[in-house]
């Protein structure tokens, strides 16, 4: 059955068909029956989004945009969005956009033109002014998750990342640690600047002073990660303690340590940012900073549902709701006796003698007197 097959059958033009099943241009309400009637008995599936065949559900649609389904954050997300659409009847549909600006634009326009209701959005990055724009120009409302759109006024969810940071590295630093590096997300996005700077105000807290070769980039992608850990672990003074600034980060960490031979908690310890749930099978207990995901997901879609409903969307006060994140310890910030032995080896080494003895303990006579 095709469109042409459904205008012979109700003796209208394909494109009046068409235009009953986008729901877009003028047709009387006997015709749009008969339309869809017809549509509704043969079982046509008008496009690949499995569109509704009334348009009270056609219009029930709500997109979501996320930038690495493979992170189990954006997975506990949507979990969180579908929740919230089913209760107030919306059909949600995903879009991964794998890191890409230019994929991300196109489902852009995709949310256009398959008439969606409302849009929740995670983007790649927040300055891409090509993006913002087309943003700022769709009739629909969008809400923001975790991360927002440079120099916009939309409804967002986030987590506080600044106090989430601040936490999981003064935990480090409460088990004698002074030597942290951080394996840092991307700068273009807000979770990214905030982990950033909750580091460094613990440290100066702390009085511990920020070293910028224990900083380094990990773009929260597992190879860039590890990378990043080869970096640090290749220092003349390698850090004992890494903060690590998501899920993906600390996989890249846990694979550089399981290919040295390193073992965390023994050899290097660690916080991570965001829980990894396979990890509960294996004996890597690894302390986190752990966020309300599915809460995120699920209070975004129902503060869009907020806006949906509302009858001119585009005004009134925008709400941005921050969520807290937990620090959970499970041993993994600890400092090891065989790291505090290393420790207290660096204190009482001198860079220079502290005796006139020479290297093999003998007493050298000052002769500088004598005659």
């Amino acid at each position: 059955m095709t469109i042409n097959d459904i205008a012979k059958l109700a003796k209208v033009s394909p494109s009046t068909v068409s235009r009953v099943l986008n729901n877009n241009g003028l047709v009387k309400e006997e015709t749009k029956q008969r339309i869809l009637k017809i549509v509704e008995e043969s079982k046509f599936v008008p496009n690949a989004f499995a569109r509704s065949l009334s348009n009270e559900s056609l219009i029930n649609n709500v997109g979501l945009i996320v930038p690495n389904i493979d992170n189990p954050f954006f997975a506990a997300l949507a979990e969180g969005v579908s929740a919230a659409a089913d209760e107030c009847g919306y059909n949600s549909f995903l879009f991964n956009t794998n890191e890409d600006v230019k994929k991300e634009l196109r489902f852009l326009q995709t949310s256009q033109e398959q008439r969606l209701r409302g849009l929740l959005m995670v983007p790649v990055v927040e300055n891409d002014t090509v993006n913002r724009s087309y943003l700022l120009r769709l009739p629909i409302p969008v809400v923001m998750i975790d991360r927002e759109a440079y120099n916009t006024n939309f409804d967002g969810v986030f987590s506080d990342d600044i106090e989430g940071a601040y936490n999981a590295v003064e935990a480090l630093i409460k088990n004698g640690h002074t030597k942290i590096a951080q394996i840092m997300g991307p700068q273009t996005t807000k979770p990214g600047r905030a982990r950033l700077e909750g580091y460094r105000q613990a440290l100066e807290a702390h009085g511990i002073p920020y070293r910028e070769e224990y900083v380094v980039e990990g773009m929260f992608q597992k190879e860039e990660s590890y990378e990043g850990m080869q970096k640090l672990m290749k220092l003349k003074d390698p850090p004992t303690a890494i903060f690590s600034a998501n899920n993906l980060t600390s996989i890249g960490v846990l694979k550089y340590l399981k290919e040295h031979n390193l073992r965390l908690g023994r050899d290097i310890s660690m916080v991570g940012y965001d829980d990894i749930e396979v990890l509960e099978y294996t004996d890597m207990n690894l302390s986190t900073v752990s966020r309300p995901v599915q809460r995120m997901g699920y209070d975004a879609m129902m503060l869009l549902h907020e806006r949906i409903t509302h009858t001119d969307h585009r005004n009134g006060a925008r709400k941005r709701i921050y969520l807290g994140a937990q620090l959970i310890l499970r041993g993994s910030e600890r400092m090891s006796a065989r790291m505090a032995g290393r420790k207290e080896a660096e204190k009482v080494k001198a860079p220079f003698p502290e005796s006139p003895e020479d290297e093999k303990g003998e007493v050298t006579e000052d002769v500088s007197g004598i005659i």
